[in-house]
């Protein structure tokens, strides 16, 4: 097969994948711009789960007393709960509940007072639909597999665009990056699509290959191969716990000193995370959240016996693999937030342009259907040549 066959080829399969996926990838490209900047809306507007507040010069409550706050403000079973606290003392405690039917409420907490700034059930908030749209449409059961393989497919546009964008002679490479504003309004759809594909493709493929890895278990497997050199990912950890019931007091107590004591051997923490036992849960979870690194956000994982206060085991930074490491770092790295605010404003452009592919694609289509059926009217009515008969002499 000739080069010129094999580029019609992929022109054809870019055509009729880019067709098929546009308005999907277009509502997770415009809702992924939106949720990169959420921390950052939510302080500006001092809504939704990200609040600051003054800081004061009093001893912040603890993870413990968080937890009693909140647990005798919600009327309903809890079956889980985790929450988010920041030791700078200039933003509100953050912590989601899950009730019986599965449902997540979101309170916001004064660290220092313990007072209930806001409460209110997620999946109801701006945010969630954002993030509902983002990763299923908003459709039931089937809306995150569509989501899925929308993005698969997006992956293979992004690779086959890149071949397409190819020049076929080092003189057009000039042509392939920059747009000519001053074109005619065909040409400049064209070069929005062509030009602005090729820097945004450098970016998207982060993007979407890190969505997917929340979606099939062979992407996730398959960084991790590459990333640790063929090894295969660990099996999440399993605590194996047992422990003679204590008196309640007693166990709250030991509990608070050894969180206490985490927090007095980490002075220079973000933030830290913590989920608590309930149910079958034995242990208390505590993940301290370091400053930044140069590609990571550095933490330390503590469990801690829920009856004894005892820690039961640790996963830290420094004995963490390079696959683990990108595993933990997938979130930051698919909004962005890997390189900072920087790194975000790349992601947020990224998603734009990402958004206006299948509209500037589409406009390349229709405008080529156009011009075929033009050229074949003009070819109907052009008059048929007539041959003049020989005179007889």
């Amino acid at each position: 097969m000739s080069k010129i066959a094999v580029k019609k080829l992929i022109r054809k399969i870019h055509l009729w994948l880019g067709l098929s996926s546009g308005l999907v990838v277009f509502i997770v490209s415009v809702t992924g711009c939106l949720y990169v900047f959420q921390e950052e809306i939510c302080l500006m507007l001092q809504s939704g789960v990200f609040r600051s507040i003054e800081p004061q010069n009093t001893e912040m409550i603890s993870a413990l007393e968080l937890q009693q706050i909140v647990t005798a403000d919600y009327d309903g079973e809890i079956t889980y709960m985790n929450a988010t606290v920041y030791p700078s003392g200039n933003r509100a405690s953050i912590v989601w509940l899950r009730n019986d039917s599965r449902n997540y409420w979101a309170y916001i907490v004064n660290p220092y007072t313990g007072n209930i700034i806001d409460t209110f059930p997620y999946r109801l908030s701006f945010w969630s639909i954002v993030l509902a749209l983002h990763t299923s449409l908003l459709i039931p059961e089937i809306g995150h597999h569509i989501v899925a393989v929308g993005t698969l497919i997006f992956v293979v546009l992004l690779l086959s665009g890149l071949y397409l964008w190819w020049p076929k002679s080092k003189k057009g490479f000039k042509q392939r990056f920059k747009v000519k504003w001053a074109a005619s309004p065909k040409r400049l759809n064209y070069d929005l699509h062509n030009v602005l594909g090729f820097y945004m493709t450098w970016v998207a493929i982060f993007i979407a290959v890190s969505g997917l890895v929340w979606s099939y278990e062979w992407m996730d497997k398959g960084i991790y191969w590459l990333a640790t050199g063929g090894d295969q990912p660990k099996d999440k950890m399993e605590i194996s716990y047992s422990d003679a019931t204590r008196e309640k007091d007693s166990a709250e107590t030991k509990v608070n000193i050894s969180l206490a004591n985490l927090l007095e051997e980490s002075p220079s923490l973000i933030s830290y995370y913590i989920e608590y036992p309930y149910r079958t849960t034995e242990y208390y979870s505590m993940t301290m959240n370091y400053d930044r690194g140069r590609f990571y956000n550095k933490h330390d994982t503590y469990y801690i016996g829920k009856n004894t206060g005892n820690l039961l085991d640790t996963r830290l930074w420094v004995d963490k693999n390079t696959g683990e490491k990108i595993q933990e770092a997938n979130y930051n790295i698919h909004v962005g937030a890997i390189l900072g605010l920087p790194g975000k404003i790349i992601a947020f452009f990224a998603s734009l342009i990402a958004a206006s592919l299948p509209v500037t694609g589409l406009m390349i289509w229709l405008g080529r259907k156009k011009k075929k059926k033009r050229n074949v009217i003009v070819a109907q009515k052009k008059p048929r040549e007539q041959t003049v008969p020989a005179l007889n002499r």
